[in-house]
Order: structure tokens, then sequence, then C-alpha cells
């Protein structure tokens, strides 16, 4: 919106694009990361203090254009550059220290397992309490794997414990990876066959016997709608 008013219209509004920030970024030595969350406003201001308010058109485009073709991220041109003798990264050795950059944590990977668990015609689907991650959903019951522990046997464990039952864990049907804000996830999904028990809820606050045919009648969280069309696919016996 800036680069149009400003070279459109002759408006005084600063650009400020990555090729911006990095030029600003070394010319007056600024901390503030270039990828963190609000730091916009940092070079903004800085960008408009300089803006030519004669030719604010010209400015922005000769700004963005030192930044792509002089300004460079790993190899500045420095002998180049008009600014050379105010940038203070360029009189103090220190252009490549610049812009700053936040180091993003790494996100965790979970590996679950998970059962369809059949009695007959029909599959067992249990739901999520109503308050917390993914609260009021309905899902296939499982759980994370434990170190040392195997899928199948992670599967067979979460579901005695989650729900009371016994069952013989049959082949793997899916392995679904899906991406939280702040975790990932590896699920394996088995098929599960109900051998003994009754029903205890450890953890869920519903479940259901459904077929398989009535599975858009529920609403699922994303990871379970990615192996729901094999289940579809694959006749159960």
């Amino acid at each position: 919106a800036s680069a149009v008013l400003s070279i459109a219209h002759g408006a005084p509004h600063a650009v400020v694009d990555g090729n911006v920030k990095r030029v600003l970024a070394r010319l007056f030595l600024i901390e503030t990361p270039v990828n963190k969350s609000g730091s916009t406003a940092s070079y903004k201001s800085a960008a408009q203090v300089l803006l030519d308010r004669r030719r604010p058109g010209d400015f922005n485009q000769a700004l963005m254009e030192l930044g792509a073709l002089v300004c460079r991220p790993g190899t500045p041109d420095c002998g180049a550059c008009p600014l050379a003798r105010s940038c203070r990264a360029f009189g103090t050795g220190r252009q490549l220290d610049f812009p700053r950059r936040e180091q993003k944590k790494s996100v965790p990977l979970y590996r679950t397992a998970v059962g369809v668990i059949r009695k007959g015609k029909k599959v067992l689907i249990t739901r999520r309490p109503p308050h917390g991650l993914l609260g009021g959903l309905w899902e296939f019951p499982g759980g994370k794997i434990e170190p040392g522990e195997s899928a199948p046997d992670a599967c067979r464990r979460e579901i005695k414990e989650e729900l009371g039952l016994s069952v013989d864990v049959g082949e793997r049907l899916a392995r679904v990876k899906h991406a939280y804000s702040h975790f990932k996830i590896s699920m394996d999904v088995f098929d599960c066959r109900y051998t003994a028990g009754r029903v205890v809820l450890n953890g869920p606050d519903a479940f259901k016997w459904i077929l398989v045919e009535d599975i858009e009648d529920y609403a699922f969280p994303g990871a379970n709608r990615k192996f729901i069309p094999v289940l579809k696919k694959k006749r159960l016996p």
C-alpha cells in the first residue's frame, strides 16, 4: 500500500519490505530481529525519518533496489554502496551480523498410535472433553508411544487405559503426519478387533459404535480426517 501511494500518488509513506529492513538494520545497527512479530514498526519508524517527502516514490524504489542489488544478504557490495560512509555496520565491519534474526524453537515431534476398533460392522469412536485441545471433537482412540514401546503395543495399551477394552491389533492402515501450532505428530493407525471388556471411559467423555458410512455425521480433528478416506475405501471384515 505504501509503495502504491508513494509511487502513484506521491504520498509520503515509507515502504518497508525485506530488502529495506536489511538496509536499515545495517545502516543504523538495528538490533530488533527482522522476523520478530511486530518488528515492522521499528523499521517503519526509521524509514519514515529518512524518507524524501518531495520524491517519496523515487526514494522508496531506490531503497528497495539498493537492498536487492547492493546490500545483499550474504554478499553485500559495500564498495558500490552510496550509503557506505554513513553505514554503521560497514564502519565496524559487521555487515554480516545484520539484520538480526530470532532463532525459532524447534517444534517437537510426537509419535502416536491409534486404533480403529471394530465389532461386527461398527467401529468405536470417542469424544474429547469440551475444554482443552480439540475439545468436543470425536476421534479414534489412542495416544503417545512411550520410549522403547512399539506402535502396536502403544495402541493396545492406550485402548486398555482409556476404554478398558482388550483388542487384537492387526495391520497398519495408515501413517499420518500432522502439524499443530506448537508440535507435530506422526500417527500410526491400526486395524483393531474387539475381543473383550465393557467400555469404561478414562479421559474421553463419550463413545459410540458407528458404521463407517455414517462417519461424516461427526466432527473429527484434522489428523483423523486424513485417514478417514482409507476407512471408506477399505472394507473392514
